[in-house]
């Protein structure tokens, strides 16, 4: 996953343990139905937009 992301721009993401269900049940149901990506992309979305705040908190306490 993270490959993919760094691939297309984006940072590493993080997903928190007490959200590793939401994120395996998510790439379950698109295995499952590959035409709706719907509620994988929303996670993953939600996920980037997470860690791209965390790192930005890093580098601002950093600097």
């Amino acid at each position: 996953m993270n490959l993919a992301l760094i691939q297309a721009g984006y940072t590493p993401t993080v997903i928190p343990p007490a959200l590793r269900s939401h994120y395996l049940a998510a790439v379950q149901y698109v295995q499952l139905h590959p035409s709706n990506d719907v509620q994988y992309v929303s996670f993953m979305s939600c996920m980037v937009y997470e860690s791209t705040k965390d790192y930005l908190r890093l580098l601002k306490a950093s600097g």
